[in-house]
């Protein structure tokens, strides 16, 4: 809708009697007019379907960037539980170092040992509450990471479920064709790539439709008032009113050549779009194919963790006895110790490794981390 005035000098028609006058007259339109594009080579709606698939695109990477942070928050998690678990296993050597040494001092005060073995004893009780403290000290970086990935405050306390690790199944083996076939129906990644792919084909259908004819429909209506005339001006608005409808075509004719560069611009993004999907997938497979391949070392070396933990327990039992009848030396024991503390460290890590894996190939069946807060 608008409004114009109109100020003419010199040469005119007379609105009174439509004849040529010289003198000066004004005059002062409205009008009001609506056009609607009857077809225009599916452009328009192609063009919601584009953006459409840019949000969908846009949500999936939304999804994306919090599985990130889920993922992240999930090793920093572990890490945590690795430390706590070589707290315990620094706790269990110092215990270890305390008891023999106190059982050795018996020894000594009925004059059966040297006290020089005590001395010994103590020193590797020295070391083992220093690798105590060490280990606590980690524990309380590991801590600090956590809680800076959670946004919580330095100060803030919170407890740490170690119950997760307690107990678990081994998992089935797993197939990596059956588990692609579901990761790339579910995860957003993929997900991301396609809606983009999708995206790409409006965005080039919509560079088509301007080849076509643009097919319109107009419609307004308006009036006039002219300065002089000898009806006033609401008399004028009233008669001076008329009214259009104009359908019309319109057909490009030079500027085919800007749109057949378009098309060519957006015929190979569309072939970028589709490259980076096949890309997606393909890294896709991989990964799951190195997850699968991962979960099955994590499982052996589990189990062999499991039967070098239990040996190394029997064999450091084995020398507690042989250096109370003094057939073994303090080194010797030492050395078992460390065999064995050194075991019980490896099975922590290869557990927490074998589960990580294990819910890492969870994540890919399901397209996202829910099952970490179902119960099982």
């Amino acid at each position: 809708m608008g409004s114009s005035v109109n100020m003419n000098f010199g040469r005119n028609i007379d609105p009174n009697t439509n004849a040529i006058t010289f003198s000066q007259t004004m005059g002062n339109g409205y009008w009001i007019s609506s056009s609607i594009n009857i077809f225009q080579g599916m452009v328009k709606r192609n063009s919601i379907r584009f953006n459409n698939y840019l949000l969908s695109a846009s949500r999936e990477e939304a999804l994306v960037l919090r599985n990130k942070l889920i993922f992240q928050i999930l090793t920093s998690y572990y890490t945590v539980l690795y430390s706590y678990g070589l707290v315990d296993v620094a706790k269990n050597q110092a215990t270890l170092s305390k008891t023999q040494m106190e059982h050795m001092q018996k020894f000594v005060k009925l004059g059966q040992k040297s006290p020089l073995t005590v001395q010994e004893l103590k020193s590797q009780w020295a070391t083992d509450k220093l690798s105590l403290v060490r280990a606590q000290n980690a524990l309380s970086k590991t801590l600090l990471e956590l809680k800076q990935l959670l946004r919580l405050d330095a100060g803030h306390a919170f407890a740490i479920d170690t119950s997760t690790t307690t107990s678990f199944l081994i998992a089935p083996e797993a197939n990596v064709d059956s588990i692609y076939h579901e990761a790339i129906k579910k995860l957003p990644e993929v997900k991301q790539k396609q809606y983009l792919y999708s995206a790409s084909w409006k965005d080039l259908s919509m560079a088509k439709g301007y080849i076509s004819p643009n097919l319109y429909l107009s419609t307004g209506y308006g009036t006039n008032y002219f300065n002089g005339a000898q009806m006033n001006f609401t008399q004028q608005i009233k008669i001076n009113q008329n009214q259009w409808i104009i359908m019309g075509i319109s057909i490009p004719i030079f500027n085919n050549t800007s749109i057949s560069s378009r098309i060519k611009r957006k015929t190979i993004a569309l072939d970028n779009r589709k490259l980076e999907l096949e890309k997606q997938q393909e890294t896709l497979y991989s990964e799951i194919w190195k997850a699968v391949d991962e979960l099955k070392s994590a499982e052996k070396e589990y189990q062999s963790s499991i039967e070098l933990c239990k040996f190394s327990e029997l064999t450091l039992k084995n020398i507690s006895v042989k250096l109370d009848k003094g057939i073994a030396s303090t080194t010797d024991y030492e050395i078992a110790k460390q065999r064995y503390i050194s075991a019980k460290a490896t099975l922590l890590k290869a557990r927490l490794i074998y589960i990580m894996h294990k819910q890492m190939l969870e994540f890919y069946r399901t397209g996202n981390w829910n099952h970490l807060y179902l119960k099982k």
